[in-house]
């Protein structure tokens, strides 16, 4: 019997059943919804699928994979499949992810083996206003099959067509493998919050995997798929299509649901249900359940066939995913007082003592709130909106919660997102009106709204919007006399401040951060950036001091509070860590008296013609004057870090 199967397996292509590379799937999740994935595709199982999905992972990801199909045949055969899969984003995934995966087939583990060997990436390639996002991506893949040495393949034997007529196959006295090269391409886009359409293209080259002197080549495989997606559930409709082995196409249809259940304390347990029908009388109904908690989820599945096997079989699949974190136990400490200024800029509560600190009810509400946070701070304003509504809807909200919530929802509706916000000075001087708006400084809201609408006075709907914030605050826009605008590019490089802090680009923050000073010595928005960069290069005197600057100069009284209760955590942060070297100089009390233009541009060029003499202290001794006066002087920051390099 065992002879007969591996025939139909690999001697019979020509035959109305193909059985080489078949899709089986890949993992539990997405077999318990019937294989209908493609228009879902947010794990790493997305390589299998749909590699654009990739795309829009920002975590790493580890996967793997069992399955027995149709335990129980007549002939005892083994049939198993595995897989085992990781997805690394790249900067968090905002430069897509990258994906490699080991998928395999076995019969009674030696008889027959097909092994898939996948190369993935994917990204967001294309941002459509409202909401929309096109993601694309690609698997490169190295196809092997093999047959085992063994006494049936070697009387197995085929006539026109008929197994049994007494001769060697010549197809089984050659050569036990076949290896070829696959690929597949993806397509995924999401409107807005609940939407998604999916396309995958699979064995796009339709590679030959034939064992005998004719072609038999993989027909490419065609899905298409509808996701309607809510916070905890998925409906998706997928429809799939291919070229018969016998002529003609091959059709699939699948319906299929998943639903989970949030735990606060105990994780989250989901259940999910498909059933498919198509061409050659295919039907099957396929379910499962899981069990994630922060970081580790494990599924199951059952695939039931209806109506073509004549006893009751069915397969089983079981996948564990493990999704991994960027901080680790030896940065606890120093992020948790970062994530706090993070919150504290965001408008929430200073950094508590870590004496303080308890267990959080909801660790997946932080998660989102998290989230929503790090997408304001890139000017993402819609987005940030949607994981506000995920922590909502997993816990209830205190007043303060809500009133922000309120504030982004107002911004949300009316400006979705400000691409532009790191170069263009009006969307810089808008987003950081809104990040404003969103801490309650409304009068600081209004002003920047002000200042980007005198940029663009043509624009009517930021028009009609600053007319809402006034109405809503009930304070006046501010008016710019000619000659009397502020300095634009300090606004710009704020903002880039604020992004650098939040793409941990810390030695750039501290940089920009003290461009602004240099134009804006009293803004309290770049004293608290500067404070945050310091802080995360563990230079806690200069994050201090600059904190402290924050607290002189910011006119709001519950962020004053908030910044004293910083203050107070990076003291002891300080007094717990060990010695460190200042990797920058930090910059003197501001009271000092400037130099003139004049005076300073003397003292500069005199250092550089002591260094190009070789003459490094002098020239030290002329840019740190320079630096004593104007601490935010970038080009004698430069000069002098060159001369240090140079002195013994």
């Amino acid at each position: 019997m065992r002879a007969l199967l591996l025939a139909a397996l690999i001697v019979l292509p020509a035959l109305p059943a193909r059985a080489a590379f078949e899709d089986l799937g890949a993992g539990a999740r997405a077999a318990g919804m019937g294989n209908a994935f493609v228009p879902v595709a947010d794990d790493v199982y997305a390589i299998y699928y749909n590699p654009a999905g990739l795309g829009t992972l920002e975590r790493p990801e580890l996967g793997a994979a069992y399955s027995m199909l149709y335990p129980g045949l007549s002939d005892s055969s083994n049939l198993n499949t595995a897989f085992i899969g990781y997805v690394h984003p790249l900067r968090e995934g905002r430069q897509g992810a990258l994906g490699a995966a080991w998928d395999s087939f076995t019969l009674d583990t030696s008889l027959y083996r097909e092994d898939a060997f996948y190369l993935s990436y994917g990204r967001l390639m294309w941002e459509a206003p409202p909401g929309g996002e096109l993601y694309g991506g690609v698997n490169l893949k190295y196809l092997r099959s093999s047959f085992g040495s063994f006494a049936e393949a070697a009387n197995a034997v085929r006539t026109n067509g008929v197994v049994g007529s007494g001769q060697t196959d010549p197809l089984l006295a050659g050569s036990r493998s076949r290896s070829a090269y696959d690929g597949d391409l993806g397509l995924l886009y999401k409107l807005g919050r609940h939407y998604s359409v999916g396309l995958a293209a699979l064995h796009l080259n339709q590679p030959d995997v034939s064992y005998g002197s004719g072609p038999d080549r993989l027909p490419m495989l065609l899905k298409m798929g509808f996701n309607y997606r809510s916070l905890i559930s998925n409906l998706v409709a997928e429809y799939d299509t291919q070229r018969g082995s016998a002529g003609g196409r091959d059709h699939t249809f699948i319906m299929a649901a998943e639903r989970w259940f949030p735990r606060l304390f105990a994780g989250d347990v989901a259940a999910r249900a498909g059933f498919g029908w198509g061409s050659r009388d295919y039907t099957e109904f396929d379910a499962g359940a899981s069990y994630r908690s922060r970081r580790f989820e494990i599924d199951y599945a059952l695939g039931v066939p209806i109506g073509t096997v004549s006893v009751p079989i069915s397969s089983h699949k079981i996948s564990l995913s493990f999704r991994f974190g960027r901080r680790t136990e030896a940065e606890e400490s120093l992020e948790m007082v970062l994530e706090a200024m993070k919150q504290l800029k965001a408008g929430q509560a200073g950094p508590p003592a870590e004496a303080d600190r308890v267990p959080s009810r909801g660790l997946t509400v932080e998660e989102f709130l998290a989230q929503s946070r790090a997408l304001e701070a890139r000017a993402r304003y819609f987005e940030a909106l949607q994981k506000f509504d995920e922590a909502l809807q997993t816990a209830p909200a205190d007043k303060a919660l809500l009133e922000r919530y309120g504030r982004l929802s107002f911004v949300a509706r009316q400006i979705k997102a400000l691409p532009s916000y790191k170069t263009d000075p009006m969307q810089a001087s808008l987003h950081l009106g809104l990040l404003a708006y969103f801490s309650g400084d409304n009068l600081e809201a209004v002003a920047k709204v002000s200042q980007a609408l005198s940029l663009e006075p043509g624009w009517k709907e930021l028009d009609a919007f600053l007319t809402q914030l006034e109405s809503v605050t009930g304070i006046k826009r501010a008016t710019f006399p000619a000659g009397e605008k502020p300095d634009h590019q300090a606004a710009v490089k704020l903002a880039q401040a604020n992004a650098a802090i939040e793409d941990a680009e810390y030695e750039k923050a501290a940089q920009l951060s003290l461009e602004v000073l240099r134009v804006e010595p009293k803004s309290a928005a770049a004293w608290e950036d500067l404070g945050s960069a310091y802080f995360a290069l563990k230079q806690y005197d200069d994050s201090v001091k600059a904190w402290e600057k924050a607290y002189e100069f910011e006119p709001n009284a519950a962020v004053r509070t908030a910044i004293k209760a910083t203050i107070r955590s990076i003291r002891r942060a300080r007094e717990h860590a060990p010695a460190v070297k200042p990797v920058r100089q930090a910059p003197p009390p501001p009271e000092r008296p400037r130099l003139s233009p004049q005076e300073r541009q003397r003292l500069f060029d005199a250092g550089t013609d002591d260094y190009a003499a070789r003459r490094f202290e002098a020239a030290k001794k002329a840019f740190e004057t320079i630096l004593q006066a104007d601490p935010g002087d970038v080009e004698a920051q430069n000069a002098l870090r060159r001369v240090k390099e140079e002195l013994p």
